[in-house]
C-alpha cells in the first residue's frame, strides 16, 4: 500500500482540492468520522487527522462515514484502480455482493478465490499489499455503508435493512454494526430522527436571523485526560505502557505501533495528553515475572478501557483465556453468549488497546493458524510459545 504524506494530505483538505477526491480519505480521531478531502465541514486540526488510501481501510480502523460528504460514495482511488487485475476483479465481485449471504461468510475468501481462479491465501496477500485490509473487511465496509444509508433514509425496518445490505441475519447485522459504530442500528435510527427534528427546528430559528449572525461557539468539552507514558524493554521489543493516576493500565502496545496506540486512545477518550514518566512498580513487576516464565503474573494487573459494552465484554473474556490454551474466534463468541458472532468478536479483538495483558494474541484461527496480530505474527508466535513452555515442562 502506498504511504501517504500527512503534510501533503492536510494541505489538500485545507484547500478542498477536488483533484484529491478519491485519492485518499481523512480519519478524524477526535470525532471517529472519516471524510473525503473535499468535505465542506470545518477542517479538523492536523493533530487529529490520519490519512488512509481507501474507505474500507477507514471502516476497518473503526471510523464512521461522514454524513455530509458521503465518503463511501467517493470515486475509486488510484490505490484501488491501479491494483493488479485480480484485485480489481475481486473488488467488482465484492461490490456485486460476492461475500454476502452465502457460504463465503463461513469460509471468507475461498468462494471469492474460486471465482478468480487463484488461491484464497493469494487473495488475502494481494488485498493486504494493495489495500491494507482483507477481502472480508472490504465486503463488510460495503455492507455497513449501505446499511447506514438505508437507516438514515428511514424507509425500511431493521430486518429489511439487514437483508438489503447483505447480512445473513439480523443478529449478525446488529452485532457487527454495534462493534464498529458503538451503537445498535435501532439506536442510530432513533438518533437520526431526533437529529433531523433538531435540524428542522434550528433551520427555522436561523431563518429568523440575519445573514450576518455569528453562530454560537461549541461548549468546551470536559477536562482533558492526562496519562503517563513509560517504556518497558521486553524480549519481544520495547513496549509502550500508558497508565492513569490510579496506576491502571490504559494501553500497552509495541514501540513500532505508536500511531495505532494513539488512534485507539483518541477513539476511547477523545482529547488526551501523554506525559513521560515511570510506570507503576506493580505493573513493571508483573511484566518482569511474566517474561521470566510466570505467565499468570499479568492476571493481577489493573486495567481500564473505553470502548462499547460489547468490546468490554470481549476484552474481559480475553483475560479469562488460560495461558497456553489459545482458542478460536467462534469459541470466544460462544463464551460470551454470542454464538455466531465470531466476526464481531474479531473486530473487538482488533480494537483492544492493551496488548499482552489483555491477551488478544491467544485467539487463533479455527484451523489453528495464527491469523493476524496488531504487533505482527512473529511476536504472536513468540508469545504463544512462551506461554506454552511452562505447561510443557
Amino acid at each position: 500500500m502506498t504511504l501517504l504524506d500527512p503534510a501533503t494530505c492536510y494541505a489538500a483538505i485545507e484547500r478542498r482540492d477536488p483533484a484529491c477526491d478519491g485519492v485518499f480519505f481523512v480519519c478524524v480521531v477526535s470525532t471517529g468520522i472519516y471524510c473525503r478531502p473535499v468535505c465542506p465541514a470545518r477542517t479538523p486540526l492536523a493533530k487529529n487527522c490520519r490519512f488512509v488510501a481507501s474507505a474500507a481501510e477507514a471502516v476497518a480502523a473503526g471510523f464512521r462515514a461522514c454524513k455530509r460528504c458521503r465518503p463511501e460514495s467517493a470515486p475509486f482511488s488510484p490505490a484501488w484502480n491501479g491494483t493488479a487485475t485480480s484485485v480489481k476483479r475481486a473488488l467488482d465481485l465484492i461490490d456485486a455482493g460476492g461475500l454476502d449471504r452465502s457460504e463465503a461468510a463461513s469460509v471468507p475468501g475461498e468462494a471469492l478465490a474460486d471465482k478468480l481462479g487463484v488461491g484464497a491465501r493469494q487473495v488475502r496477500r494481494l488485498f493486504a499489499r494493495h489495500l491494507g485490509v482483507s477481502p472480508v473487511a472490504v465486503a463488510q465496509a460495503r455492507r455497513l455503508a449501505l446499511a447506514v444509508k438505508l437507516i438514515d433514509e428511514g424507509r425500511l425496518s431493521m430486518a429489511e435493512v439487514a437483508a438489503e445490505a447483505g447480512f445473513g441475519s439480523v443478529r449478525r447485522f446488529n452485532e457487527v454494526f454495534a462493534a464498529v459504530h458503538g451503537e445498535s442500528p435501532s439506536a442510530r435510527a432513533r438518533r437520526t430522527k431526533t437529529s433531523a427534528r433538531a435540524r428542522r427546528t434550528k433551520t427555522s430559528a436561523r431563518s429568523r436571523r440575519t445573514q450576518a449572525s455569528v453562530p454560537a461557539r461549541r461548549m468546551k468539552g470536559p477536562t482533558m485526560l492526562t496519562l503517563t507514558l513509560a517504556i518497558y524493554a521486553a524480549p519481544v521489543g520495547e513496549l509502550l505502557l500508558v497508565t492513569d493516576d490510579e496506576a491502571q493500565l490504559r494501553a500497552l502496545d509495541f514501540h513500532d505501533f505508536r500511531e495505532r496506540m494513539h488512534r485507539l486512545l483518541a477513539r476511547h477518550y477523545g482529547d488526551f495528553a501523554l506525559e513521560p514518566g515511570p510506570a507503576p512498580p506493580a505493573i513493571v513487576a508483573a511484566l518482569d515475572a511474566y517474561f521470566a516464565g510466570d505467565v499468570a503474573a499479568l492476571d493481577s494487573v489493573p486495567v481500564a478501557t473505553g470502548g462499547t459494552e460489547f468490546q468490554k465484554t470481549v476484552w474481559a473474556a480475553l483475560r479469562a483465556i488460560p495461558p497456553g490454551q489459545p482458542c478460536g474466534y467462534g469459541a470466544l463468541a460462544a463464551r460470551i453468549g454470542k454464538p455466531g458472532a465470531a466476526r464481531a468478536v474479531g473486530l473487538a479483538n482488533g480494537s483492544n488497546p492493551i496488548g499482552i495483558v489483555v491477551p488478544c494474541h491467544r485467539v487463533i484461527g479455527a484451523n489453528g493458524t495464527l491469523t493476524g496480530y496488531a504487533g505482527g505474527v512473529d511476536r504472536k508466535a513468540w508469545l504463544l510459545r512462551h506461554e506454552a513452555r511452562p505447561a510443557a515442562e
